[in-house]
C-alpha cells in the first residue's frame, strides 16, 4: 500500500470515500492522490454547437470543484494530498492512472448513478479492470481499536493470500482487530457424521495454519454457503471491511470477477475491500 488514490465527484458515496481514504492514508504515512474525470459533452461535436473550452481550462475547473469539495469534507486539502484533473471518461482514466501498488478507494455510486443500484457503473469497471486493491465504500465507517474488525475472506487460492496480505498491510496502518474466515462446504448431499466432522477438523486446520505466524489474527471456520456465510459474518462482528480476492479458487478461467465477490459487492453490509490476481494468476 504505497498510496491511495480516491475519485471524487461531488456525490455523497464519493464524500464517504474521500474521508475514507484519507483517514487510511493519513494513519498510513502514505500518499493520497484525489482525483476526477472530465468528457466533453456529446452534444458538442454537433454543427453548430458551443467553442469548447481549452483542455486547460476544462482541468482547471475540474480542480476548482474537487478542491471545493475536499475542503468542505476535510476541512483543507492535506499536507500529503494531491487534486488531479484526469482527461476522458471515468472508469478508463482513474485504471490508467494507478498502478499495482495503489489502492483504489470509490464511493458505492456515483453522482450519475441510479438510485436503485447497489454498485455503480464506474466502480464495478474499475473492481473489474484495476490492477490494484479496490476499496468500495459503502458506509460512513472508521477503522481501527474500539470498531469492527477487518475480516478476510479466505478459500487457499493464491489470491485469497493476497488478500490476506492487504488486510495485515491496512491492520498495521490502522490497528483493530483482524480476522480470516473460512467458509466450507460439503461436496455431497449427505455426509456420514464421521466424514463430516473430519471435513470441519481439515476446515479447522486449514485455517489456523493461515494465520499461525500471526498471533493477533483471529481465525474462524464457518460451514455454509460463502456468500451468505460471509455477509453474515460480516453483519454479526460489525466489520469495518470485508477484504477478499477478486477470483477465488473455484473460479472459471474467463470471469474476472468470481461469483462471491460480484455477491458481495451488492449485498455486503460493510465496505468491501477486492484484491486483484497476478498478471500470471
Amino acid at each position: 500500500m504505497k498510496e491511495l488514490v480516491v475519485g471524487v465527484d461531488g456525490s455523497k458515496e464519493s464524500r464517504a470515500a474521500l474521508r475514507w481514504a484519507a483517514s487510511v492514508a493519513e494513519a498510513a504515512g502514505v500518499p493520497l492522490r484525489i482525483v476526477a474525470s472530465w468528457t466533453y459533452p456529446r452534444a458538442s461535436a454537433f454543427p453548430g454547437a458551443e467553442a469548447l473550452a481549452p483542455a486547460e481550462q476544462m482541468d482547471q475547473a475540474t480542480t476548482d470543484e474537487v478542491t471545493a469539495c475536499v475542503e468542505e469534507e476535510l476541512g483543507a486539502v492535506p499536507a500529503f494530498g494531491t487534486i488531479e484533473a484526469l482527461r476522458g471518461p471515468a472508469a478508463a482514466a482513474i485504471v490508467q492512472g494507478v498502478s499495482p501498488d495503489s489502492t483504489l478507494v470509490l464511493g458505492s455510486r456515483g453522482r450519475g448513478g441510479f438510485a436503485g443500484l447497489l454498485l455503480g457503473s464506474v466502480s464495478r469497471e474499475c473492481l473489474e479492470y484495476a490492477p490494484c486493491a479496490v476499496v468500495i465504500v459503502r458506509h460512513e465507517q472508521t477503522l481501527g481499536e474500539g470498531q469492527g474488525p477487518i475480516l478476510v475472506g479466505k478459500d487457499g487460492s493464491p489470491n485469497a493470500e493476497r488478500a490476506l496480505d492487504w488486510a495485515l498491510a491496512l491492520h498495521g496502518a490502522v490497528g483493530g482487530q483482524l480476522g480470516a474466515v473460512y467458509v466450507w462446504q460439503a461436496n455431497v448431499s449427505e455426509v456420514r457424521p464421521r466424514l463430516h466432522e473430519r471435513l470441519r477438523a481439515g476446515a479447522r486446520a486449514k485455517v489456523e495454519s493461515w494465520v499461525e505466524e500471526e498471533d493477533h489474527v483471529h481465525a474462524l471456520e464457518v460451514e455454509g454457503d460463502p456468500r451468505a456465510e460471509l455477509v453474515d459474518v460480516a453483519t454479526k462482528t460489525k466489520a469495518s471491511v470485508l477484504v477478499v480476492g477478486r477470483r477465488g479458487g473455484g473460479r472459471l478461467k474467463g470471469l474476472r470477477v468470481g461469483g462471491v465477490t460480484n455477491y458481495l459487492m451488492t449485498n455486503s453490509p460493510t465496505t468491501v475491500a477486492v484484491i486483484p490476481p497476478t498478471n500470471d494468476e
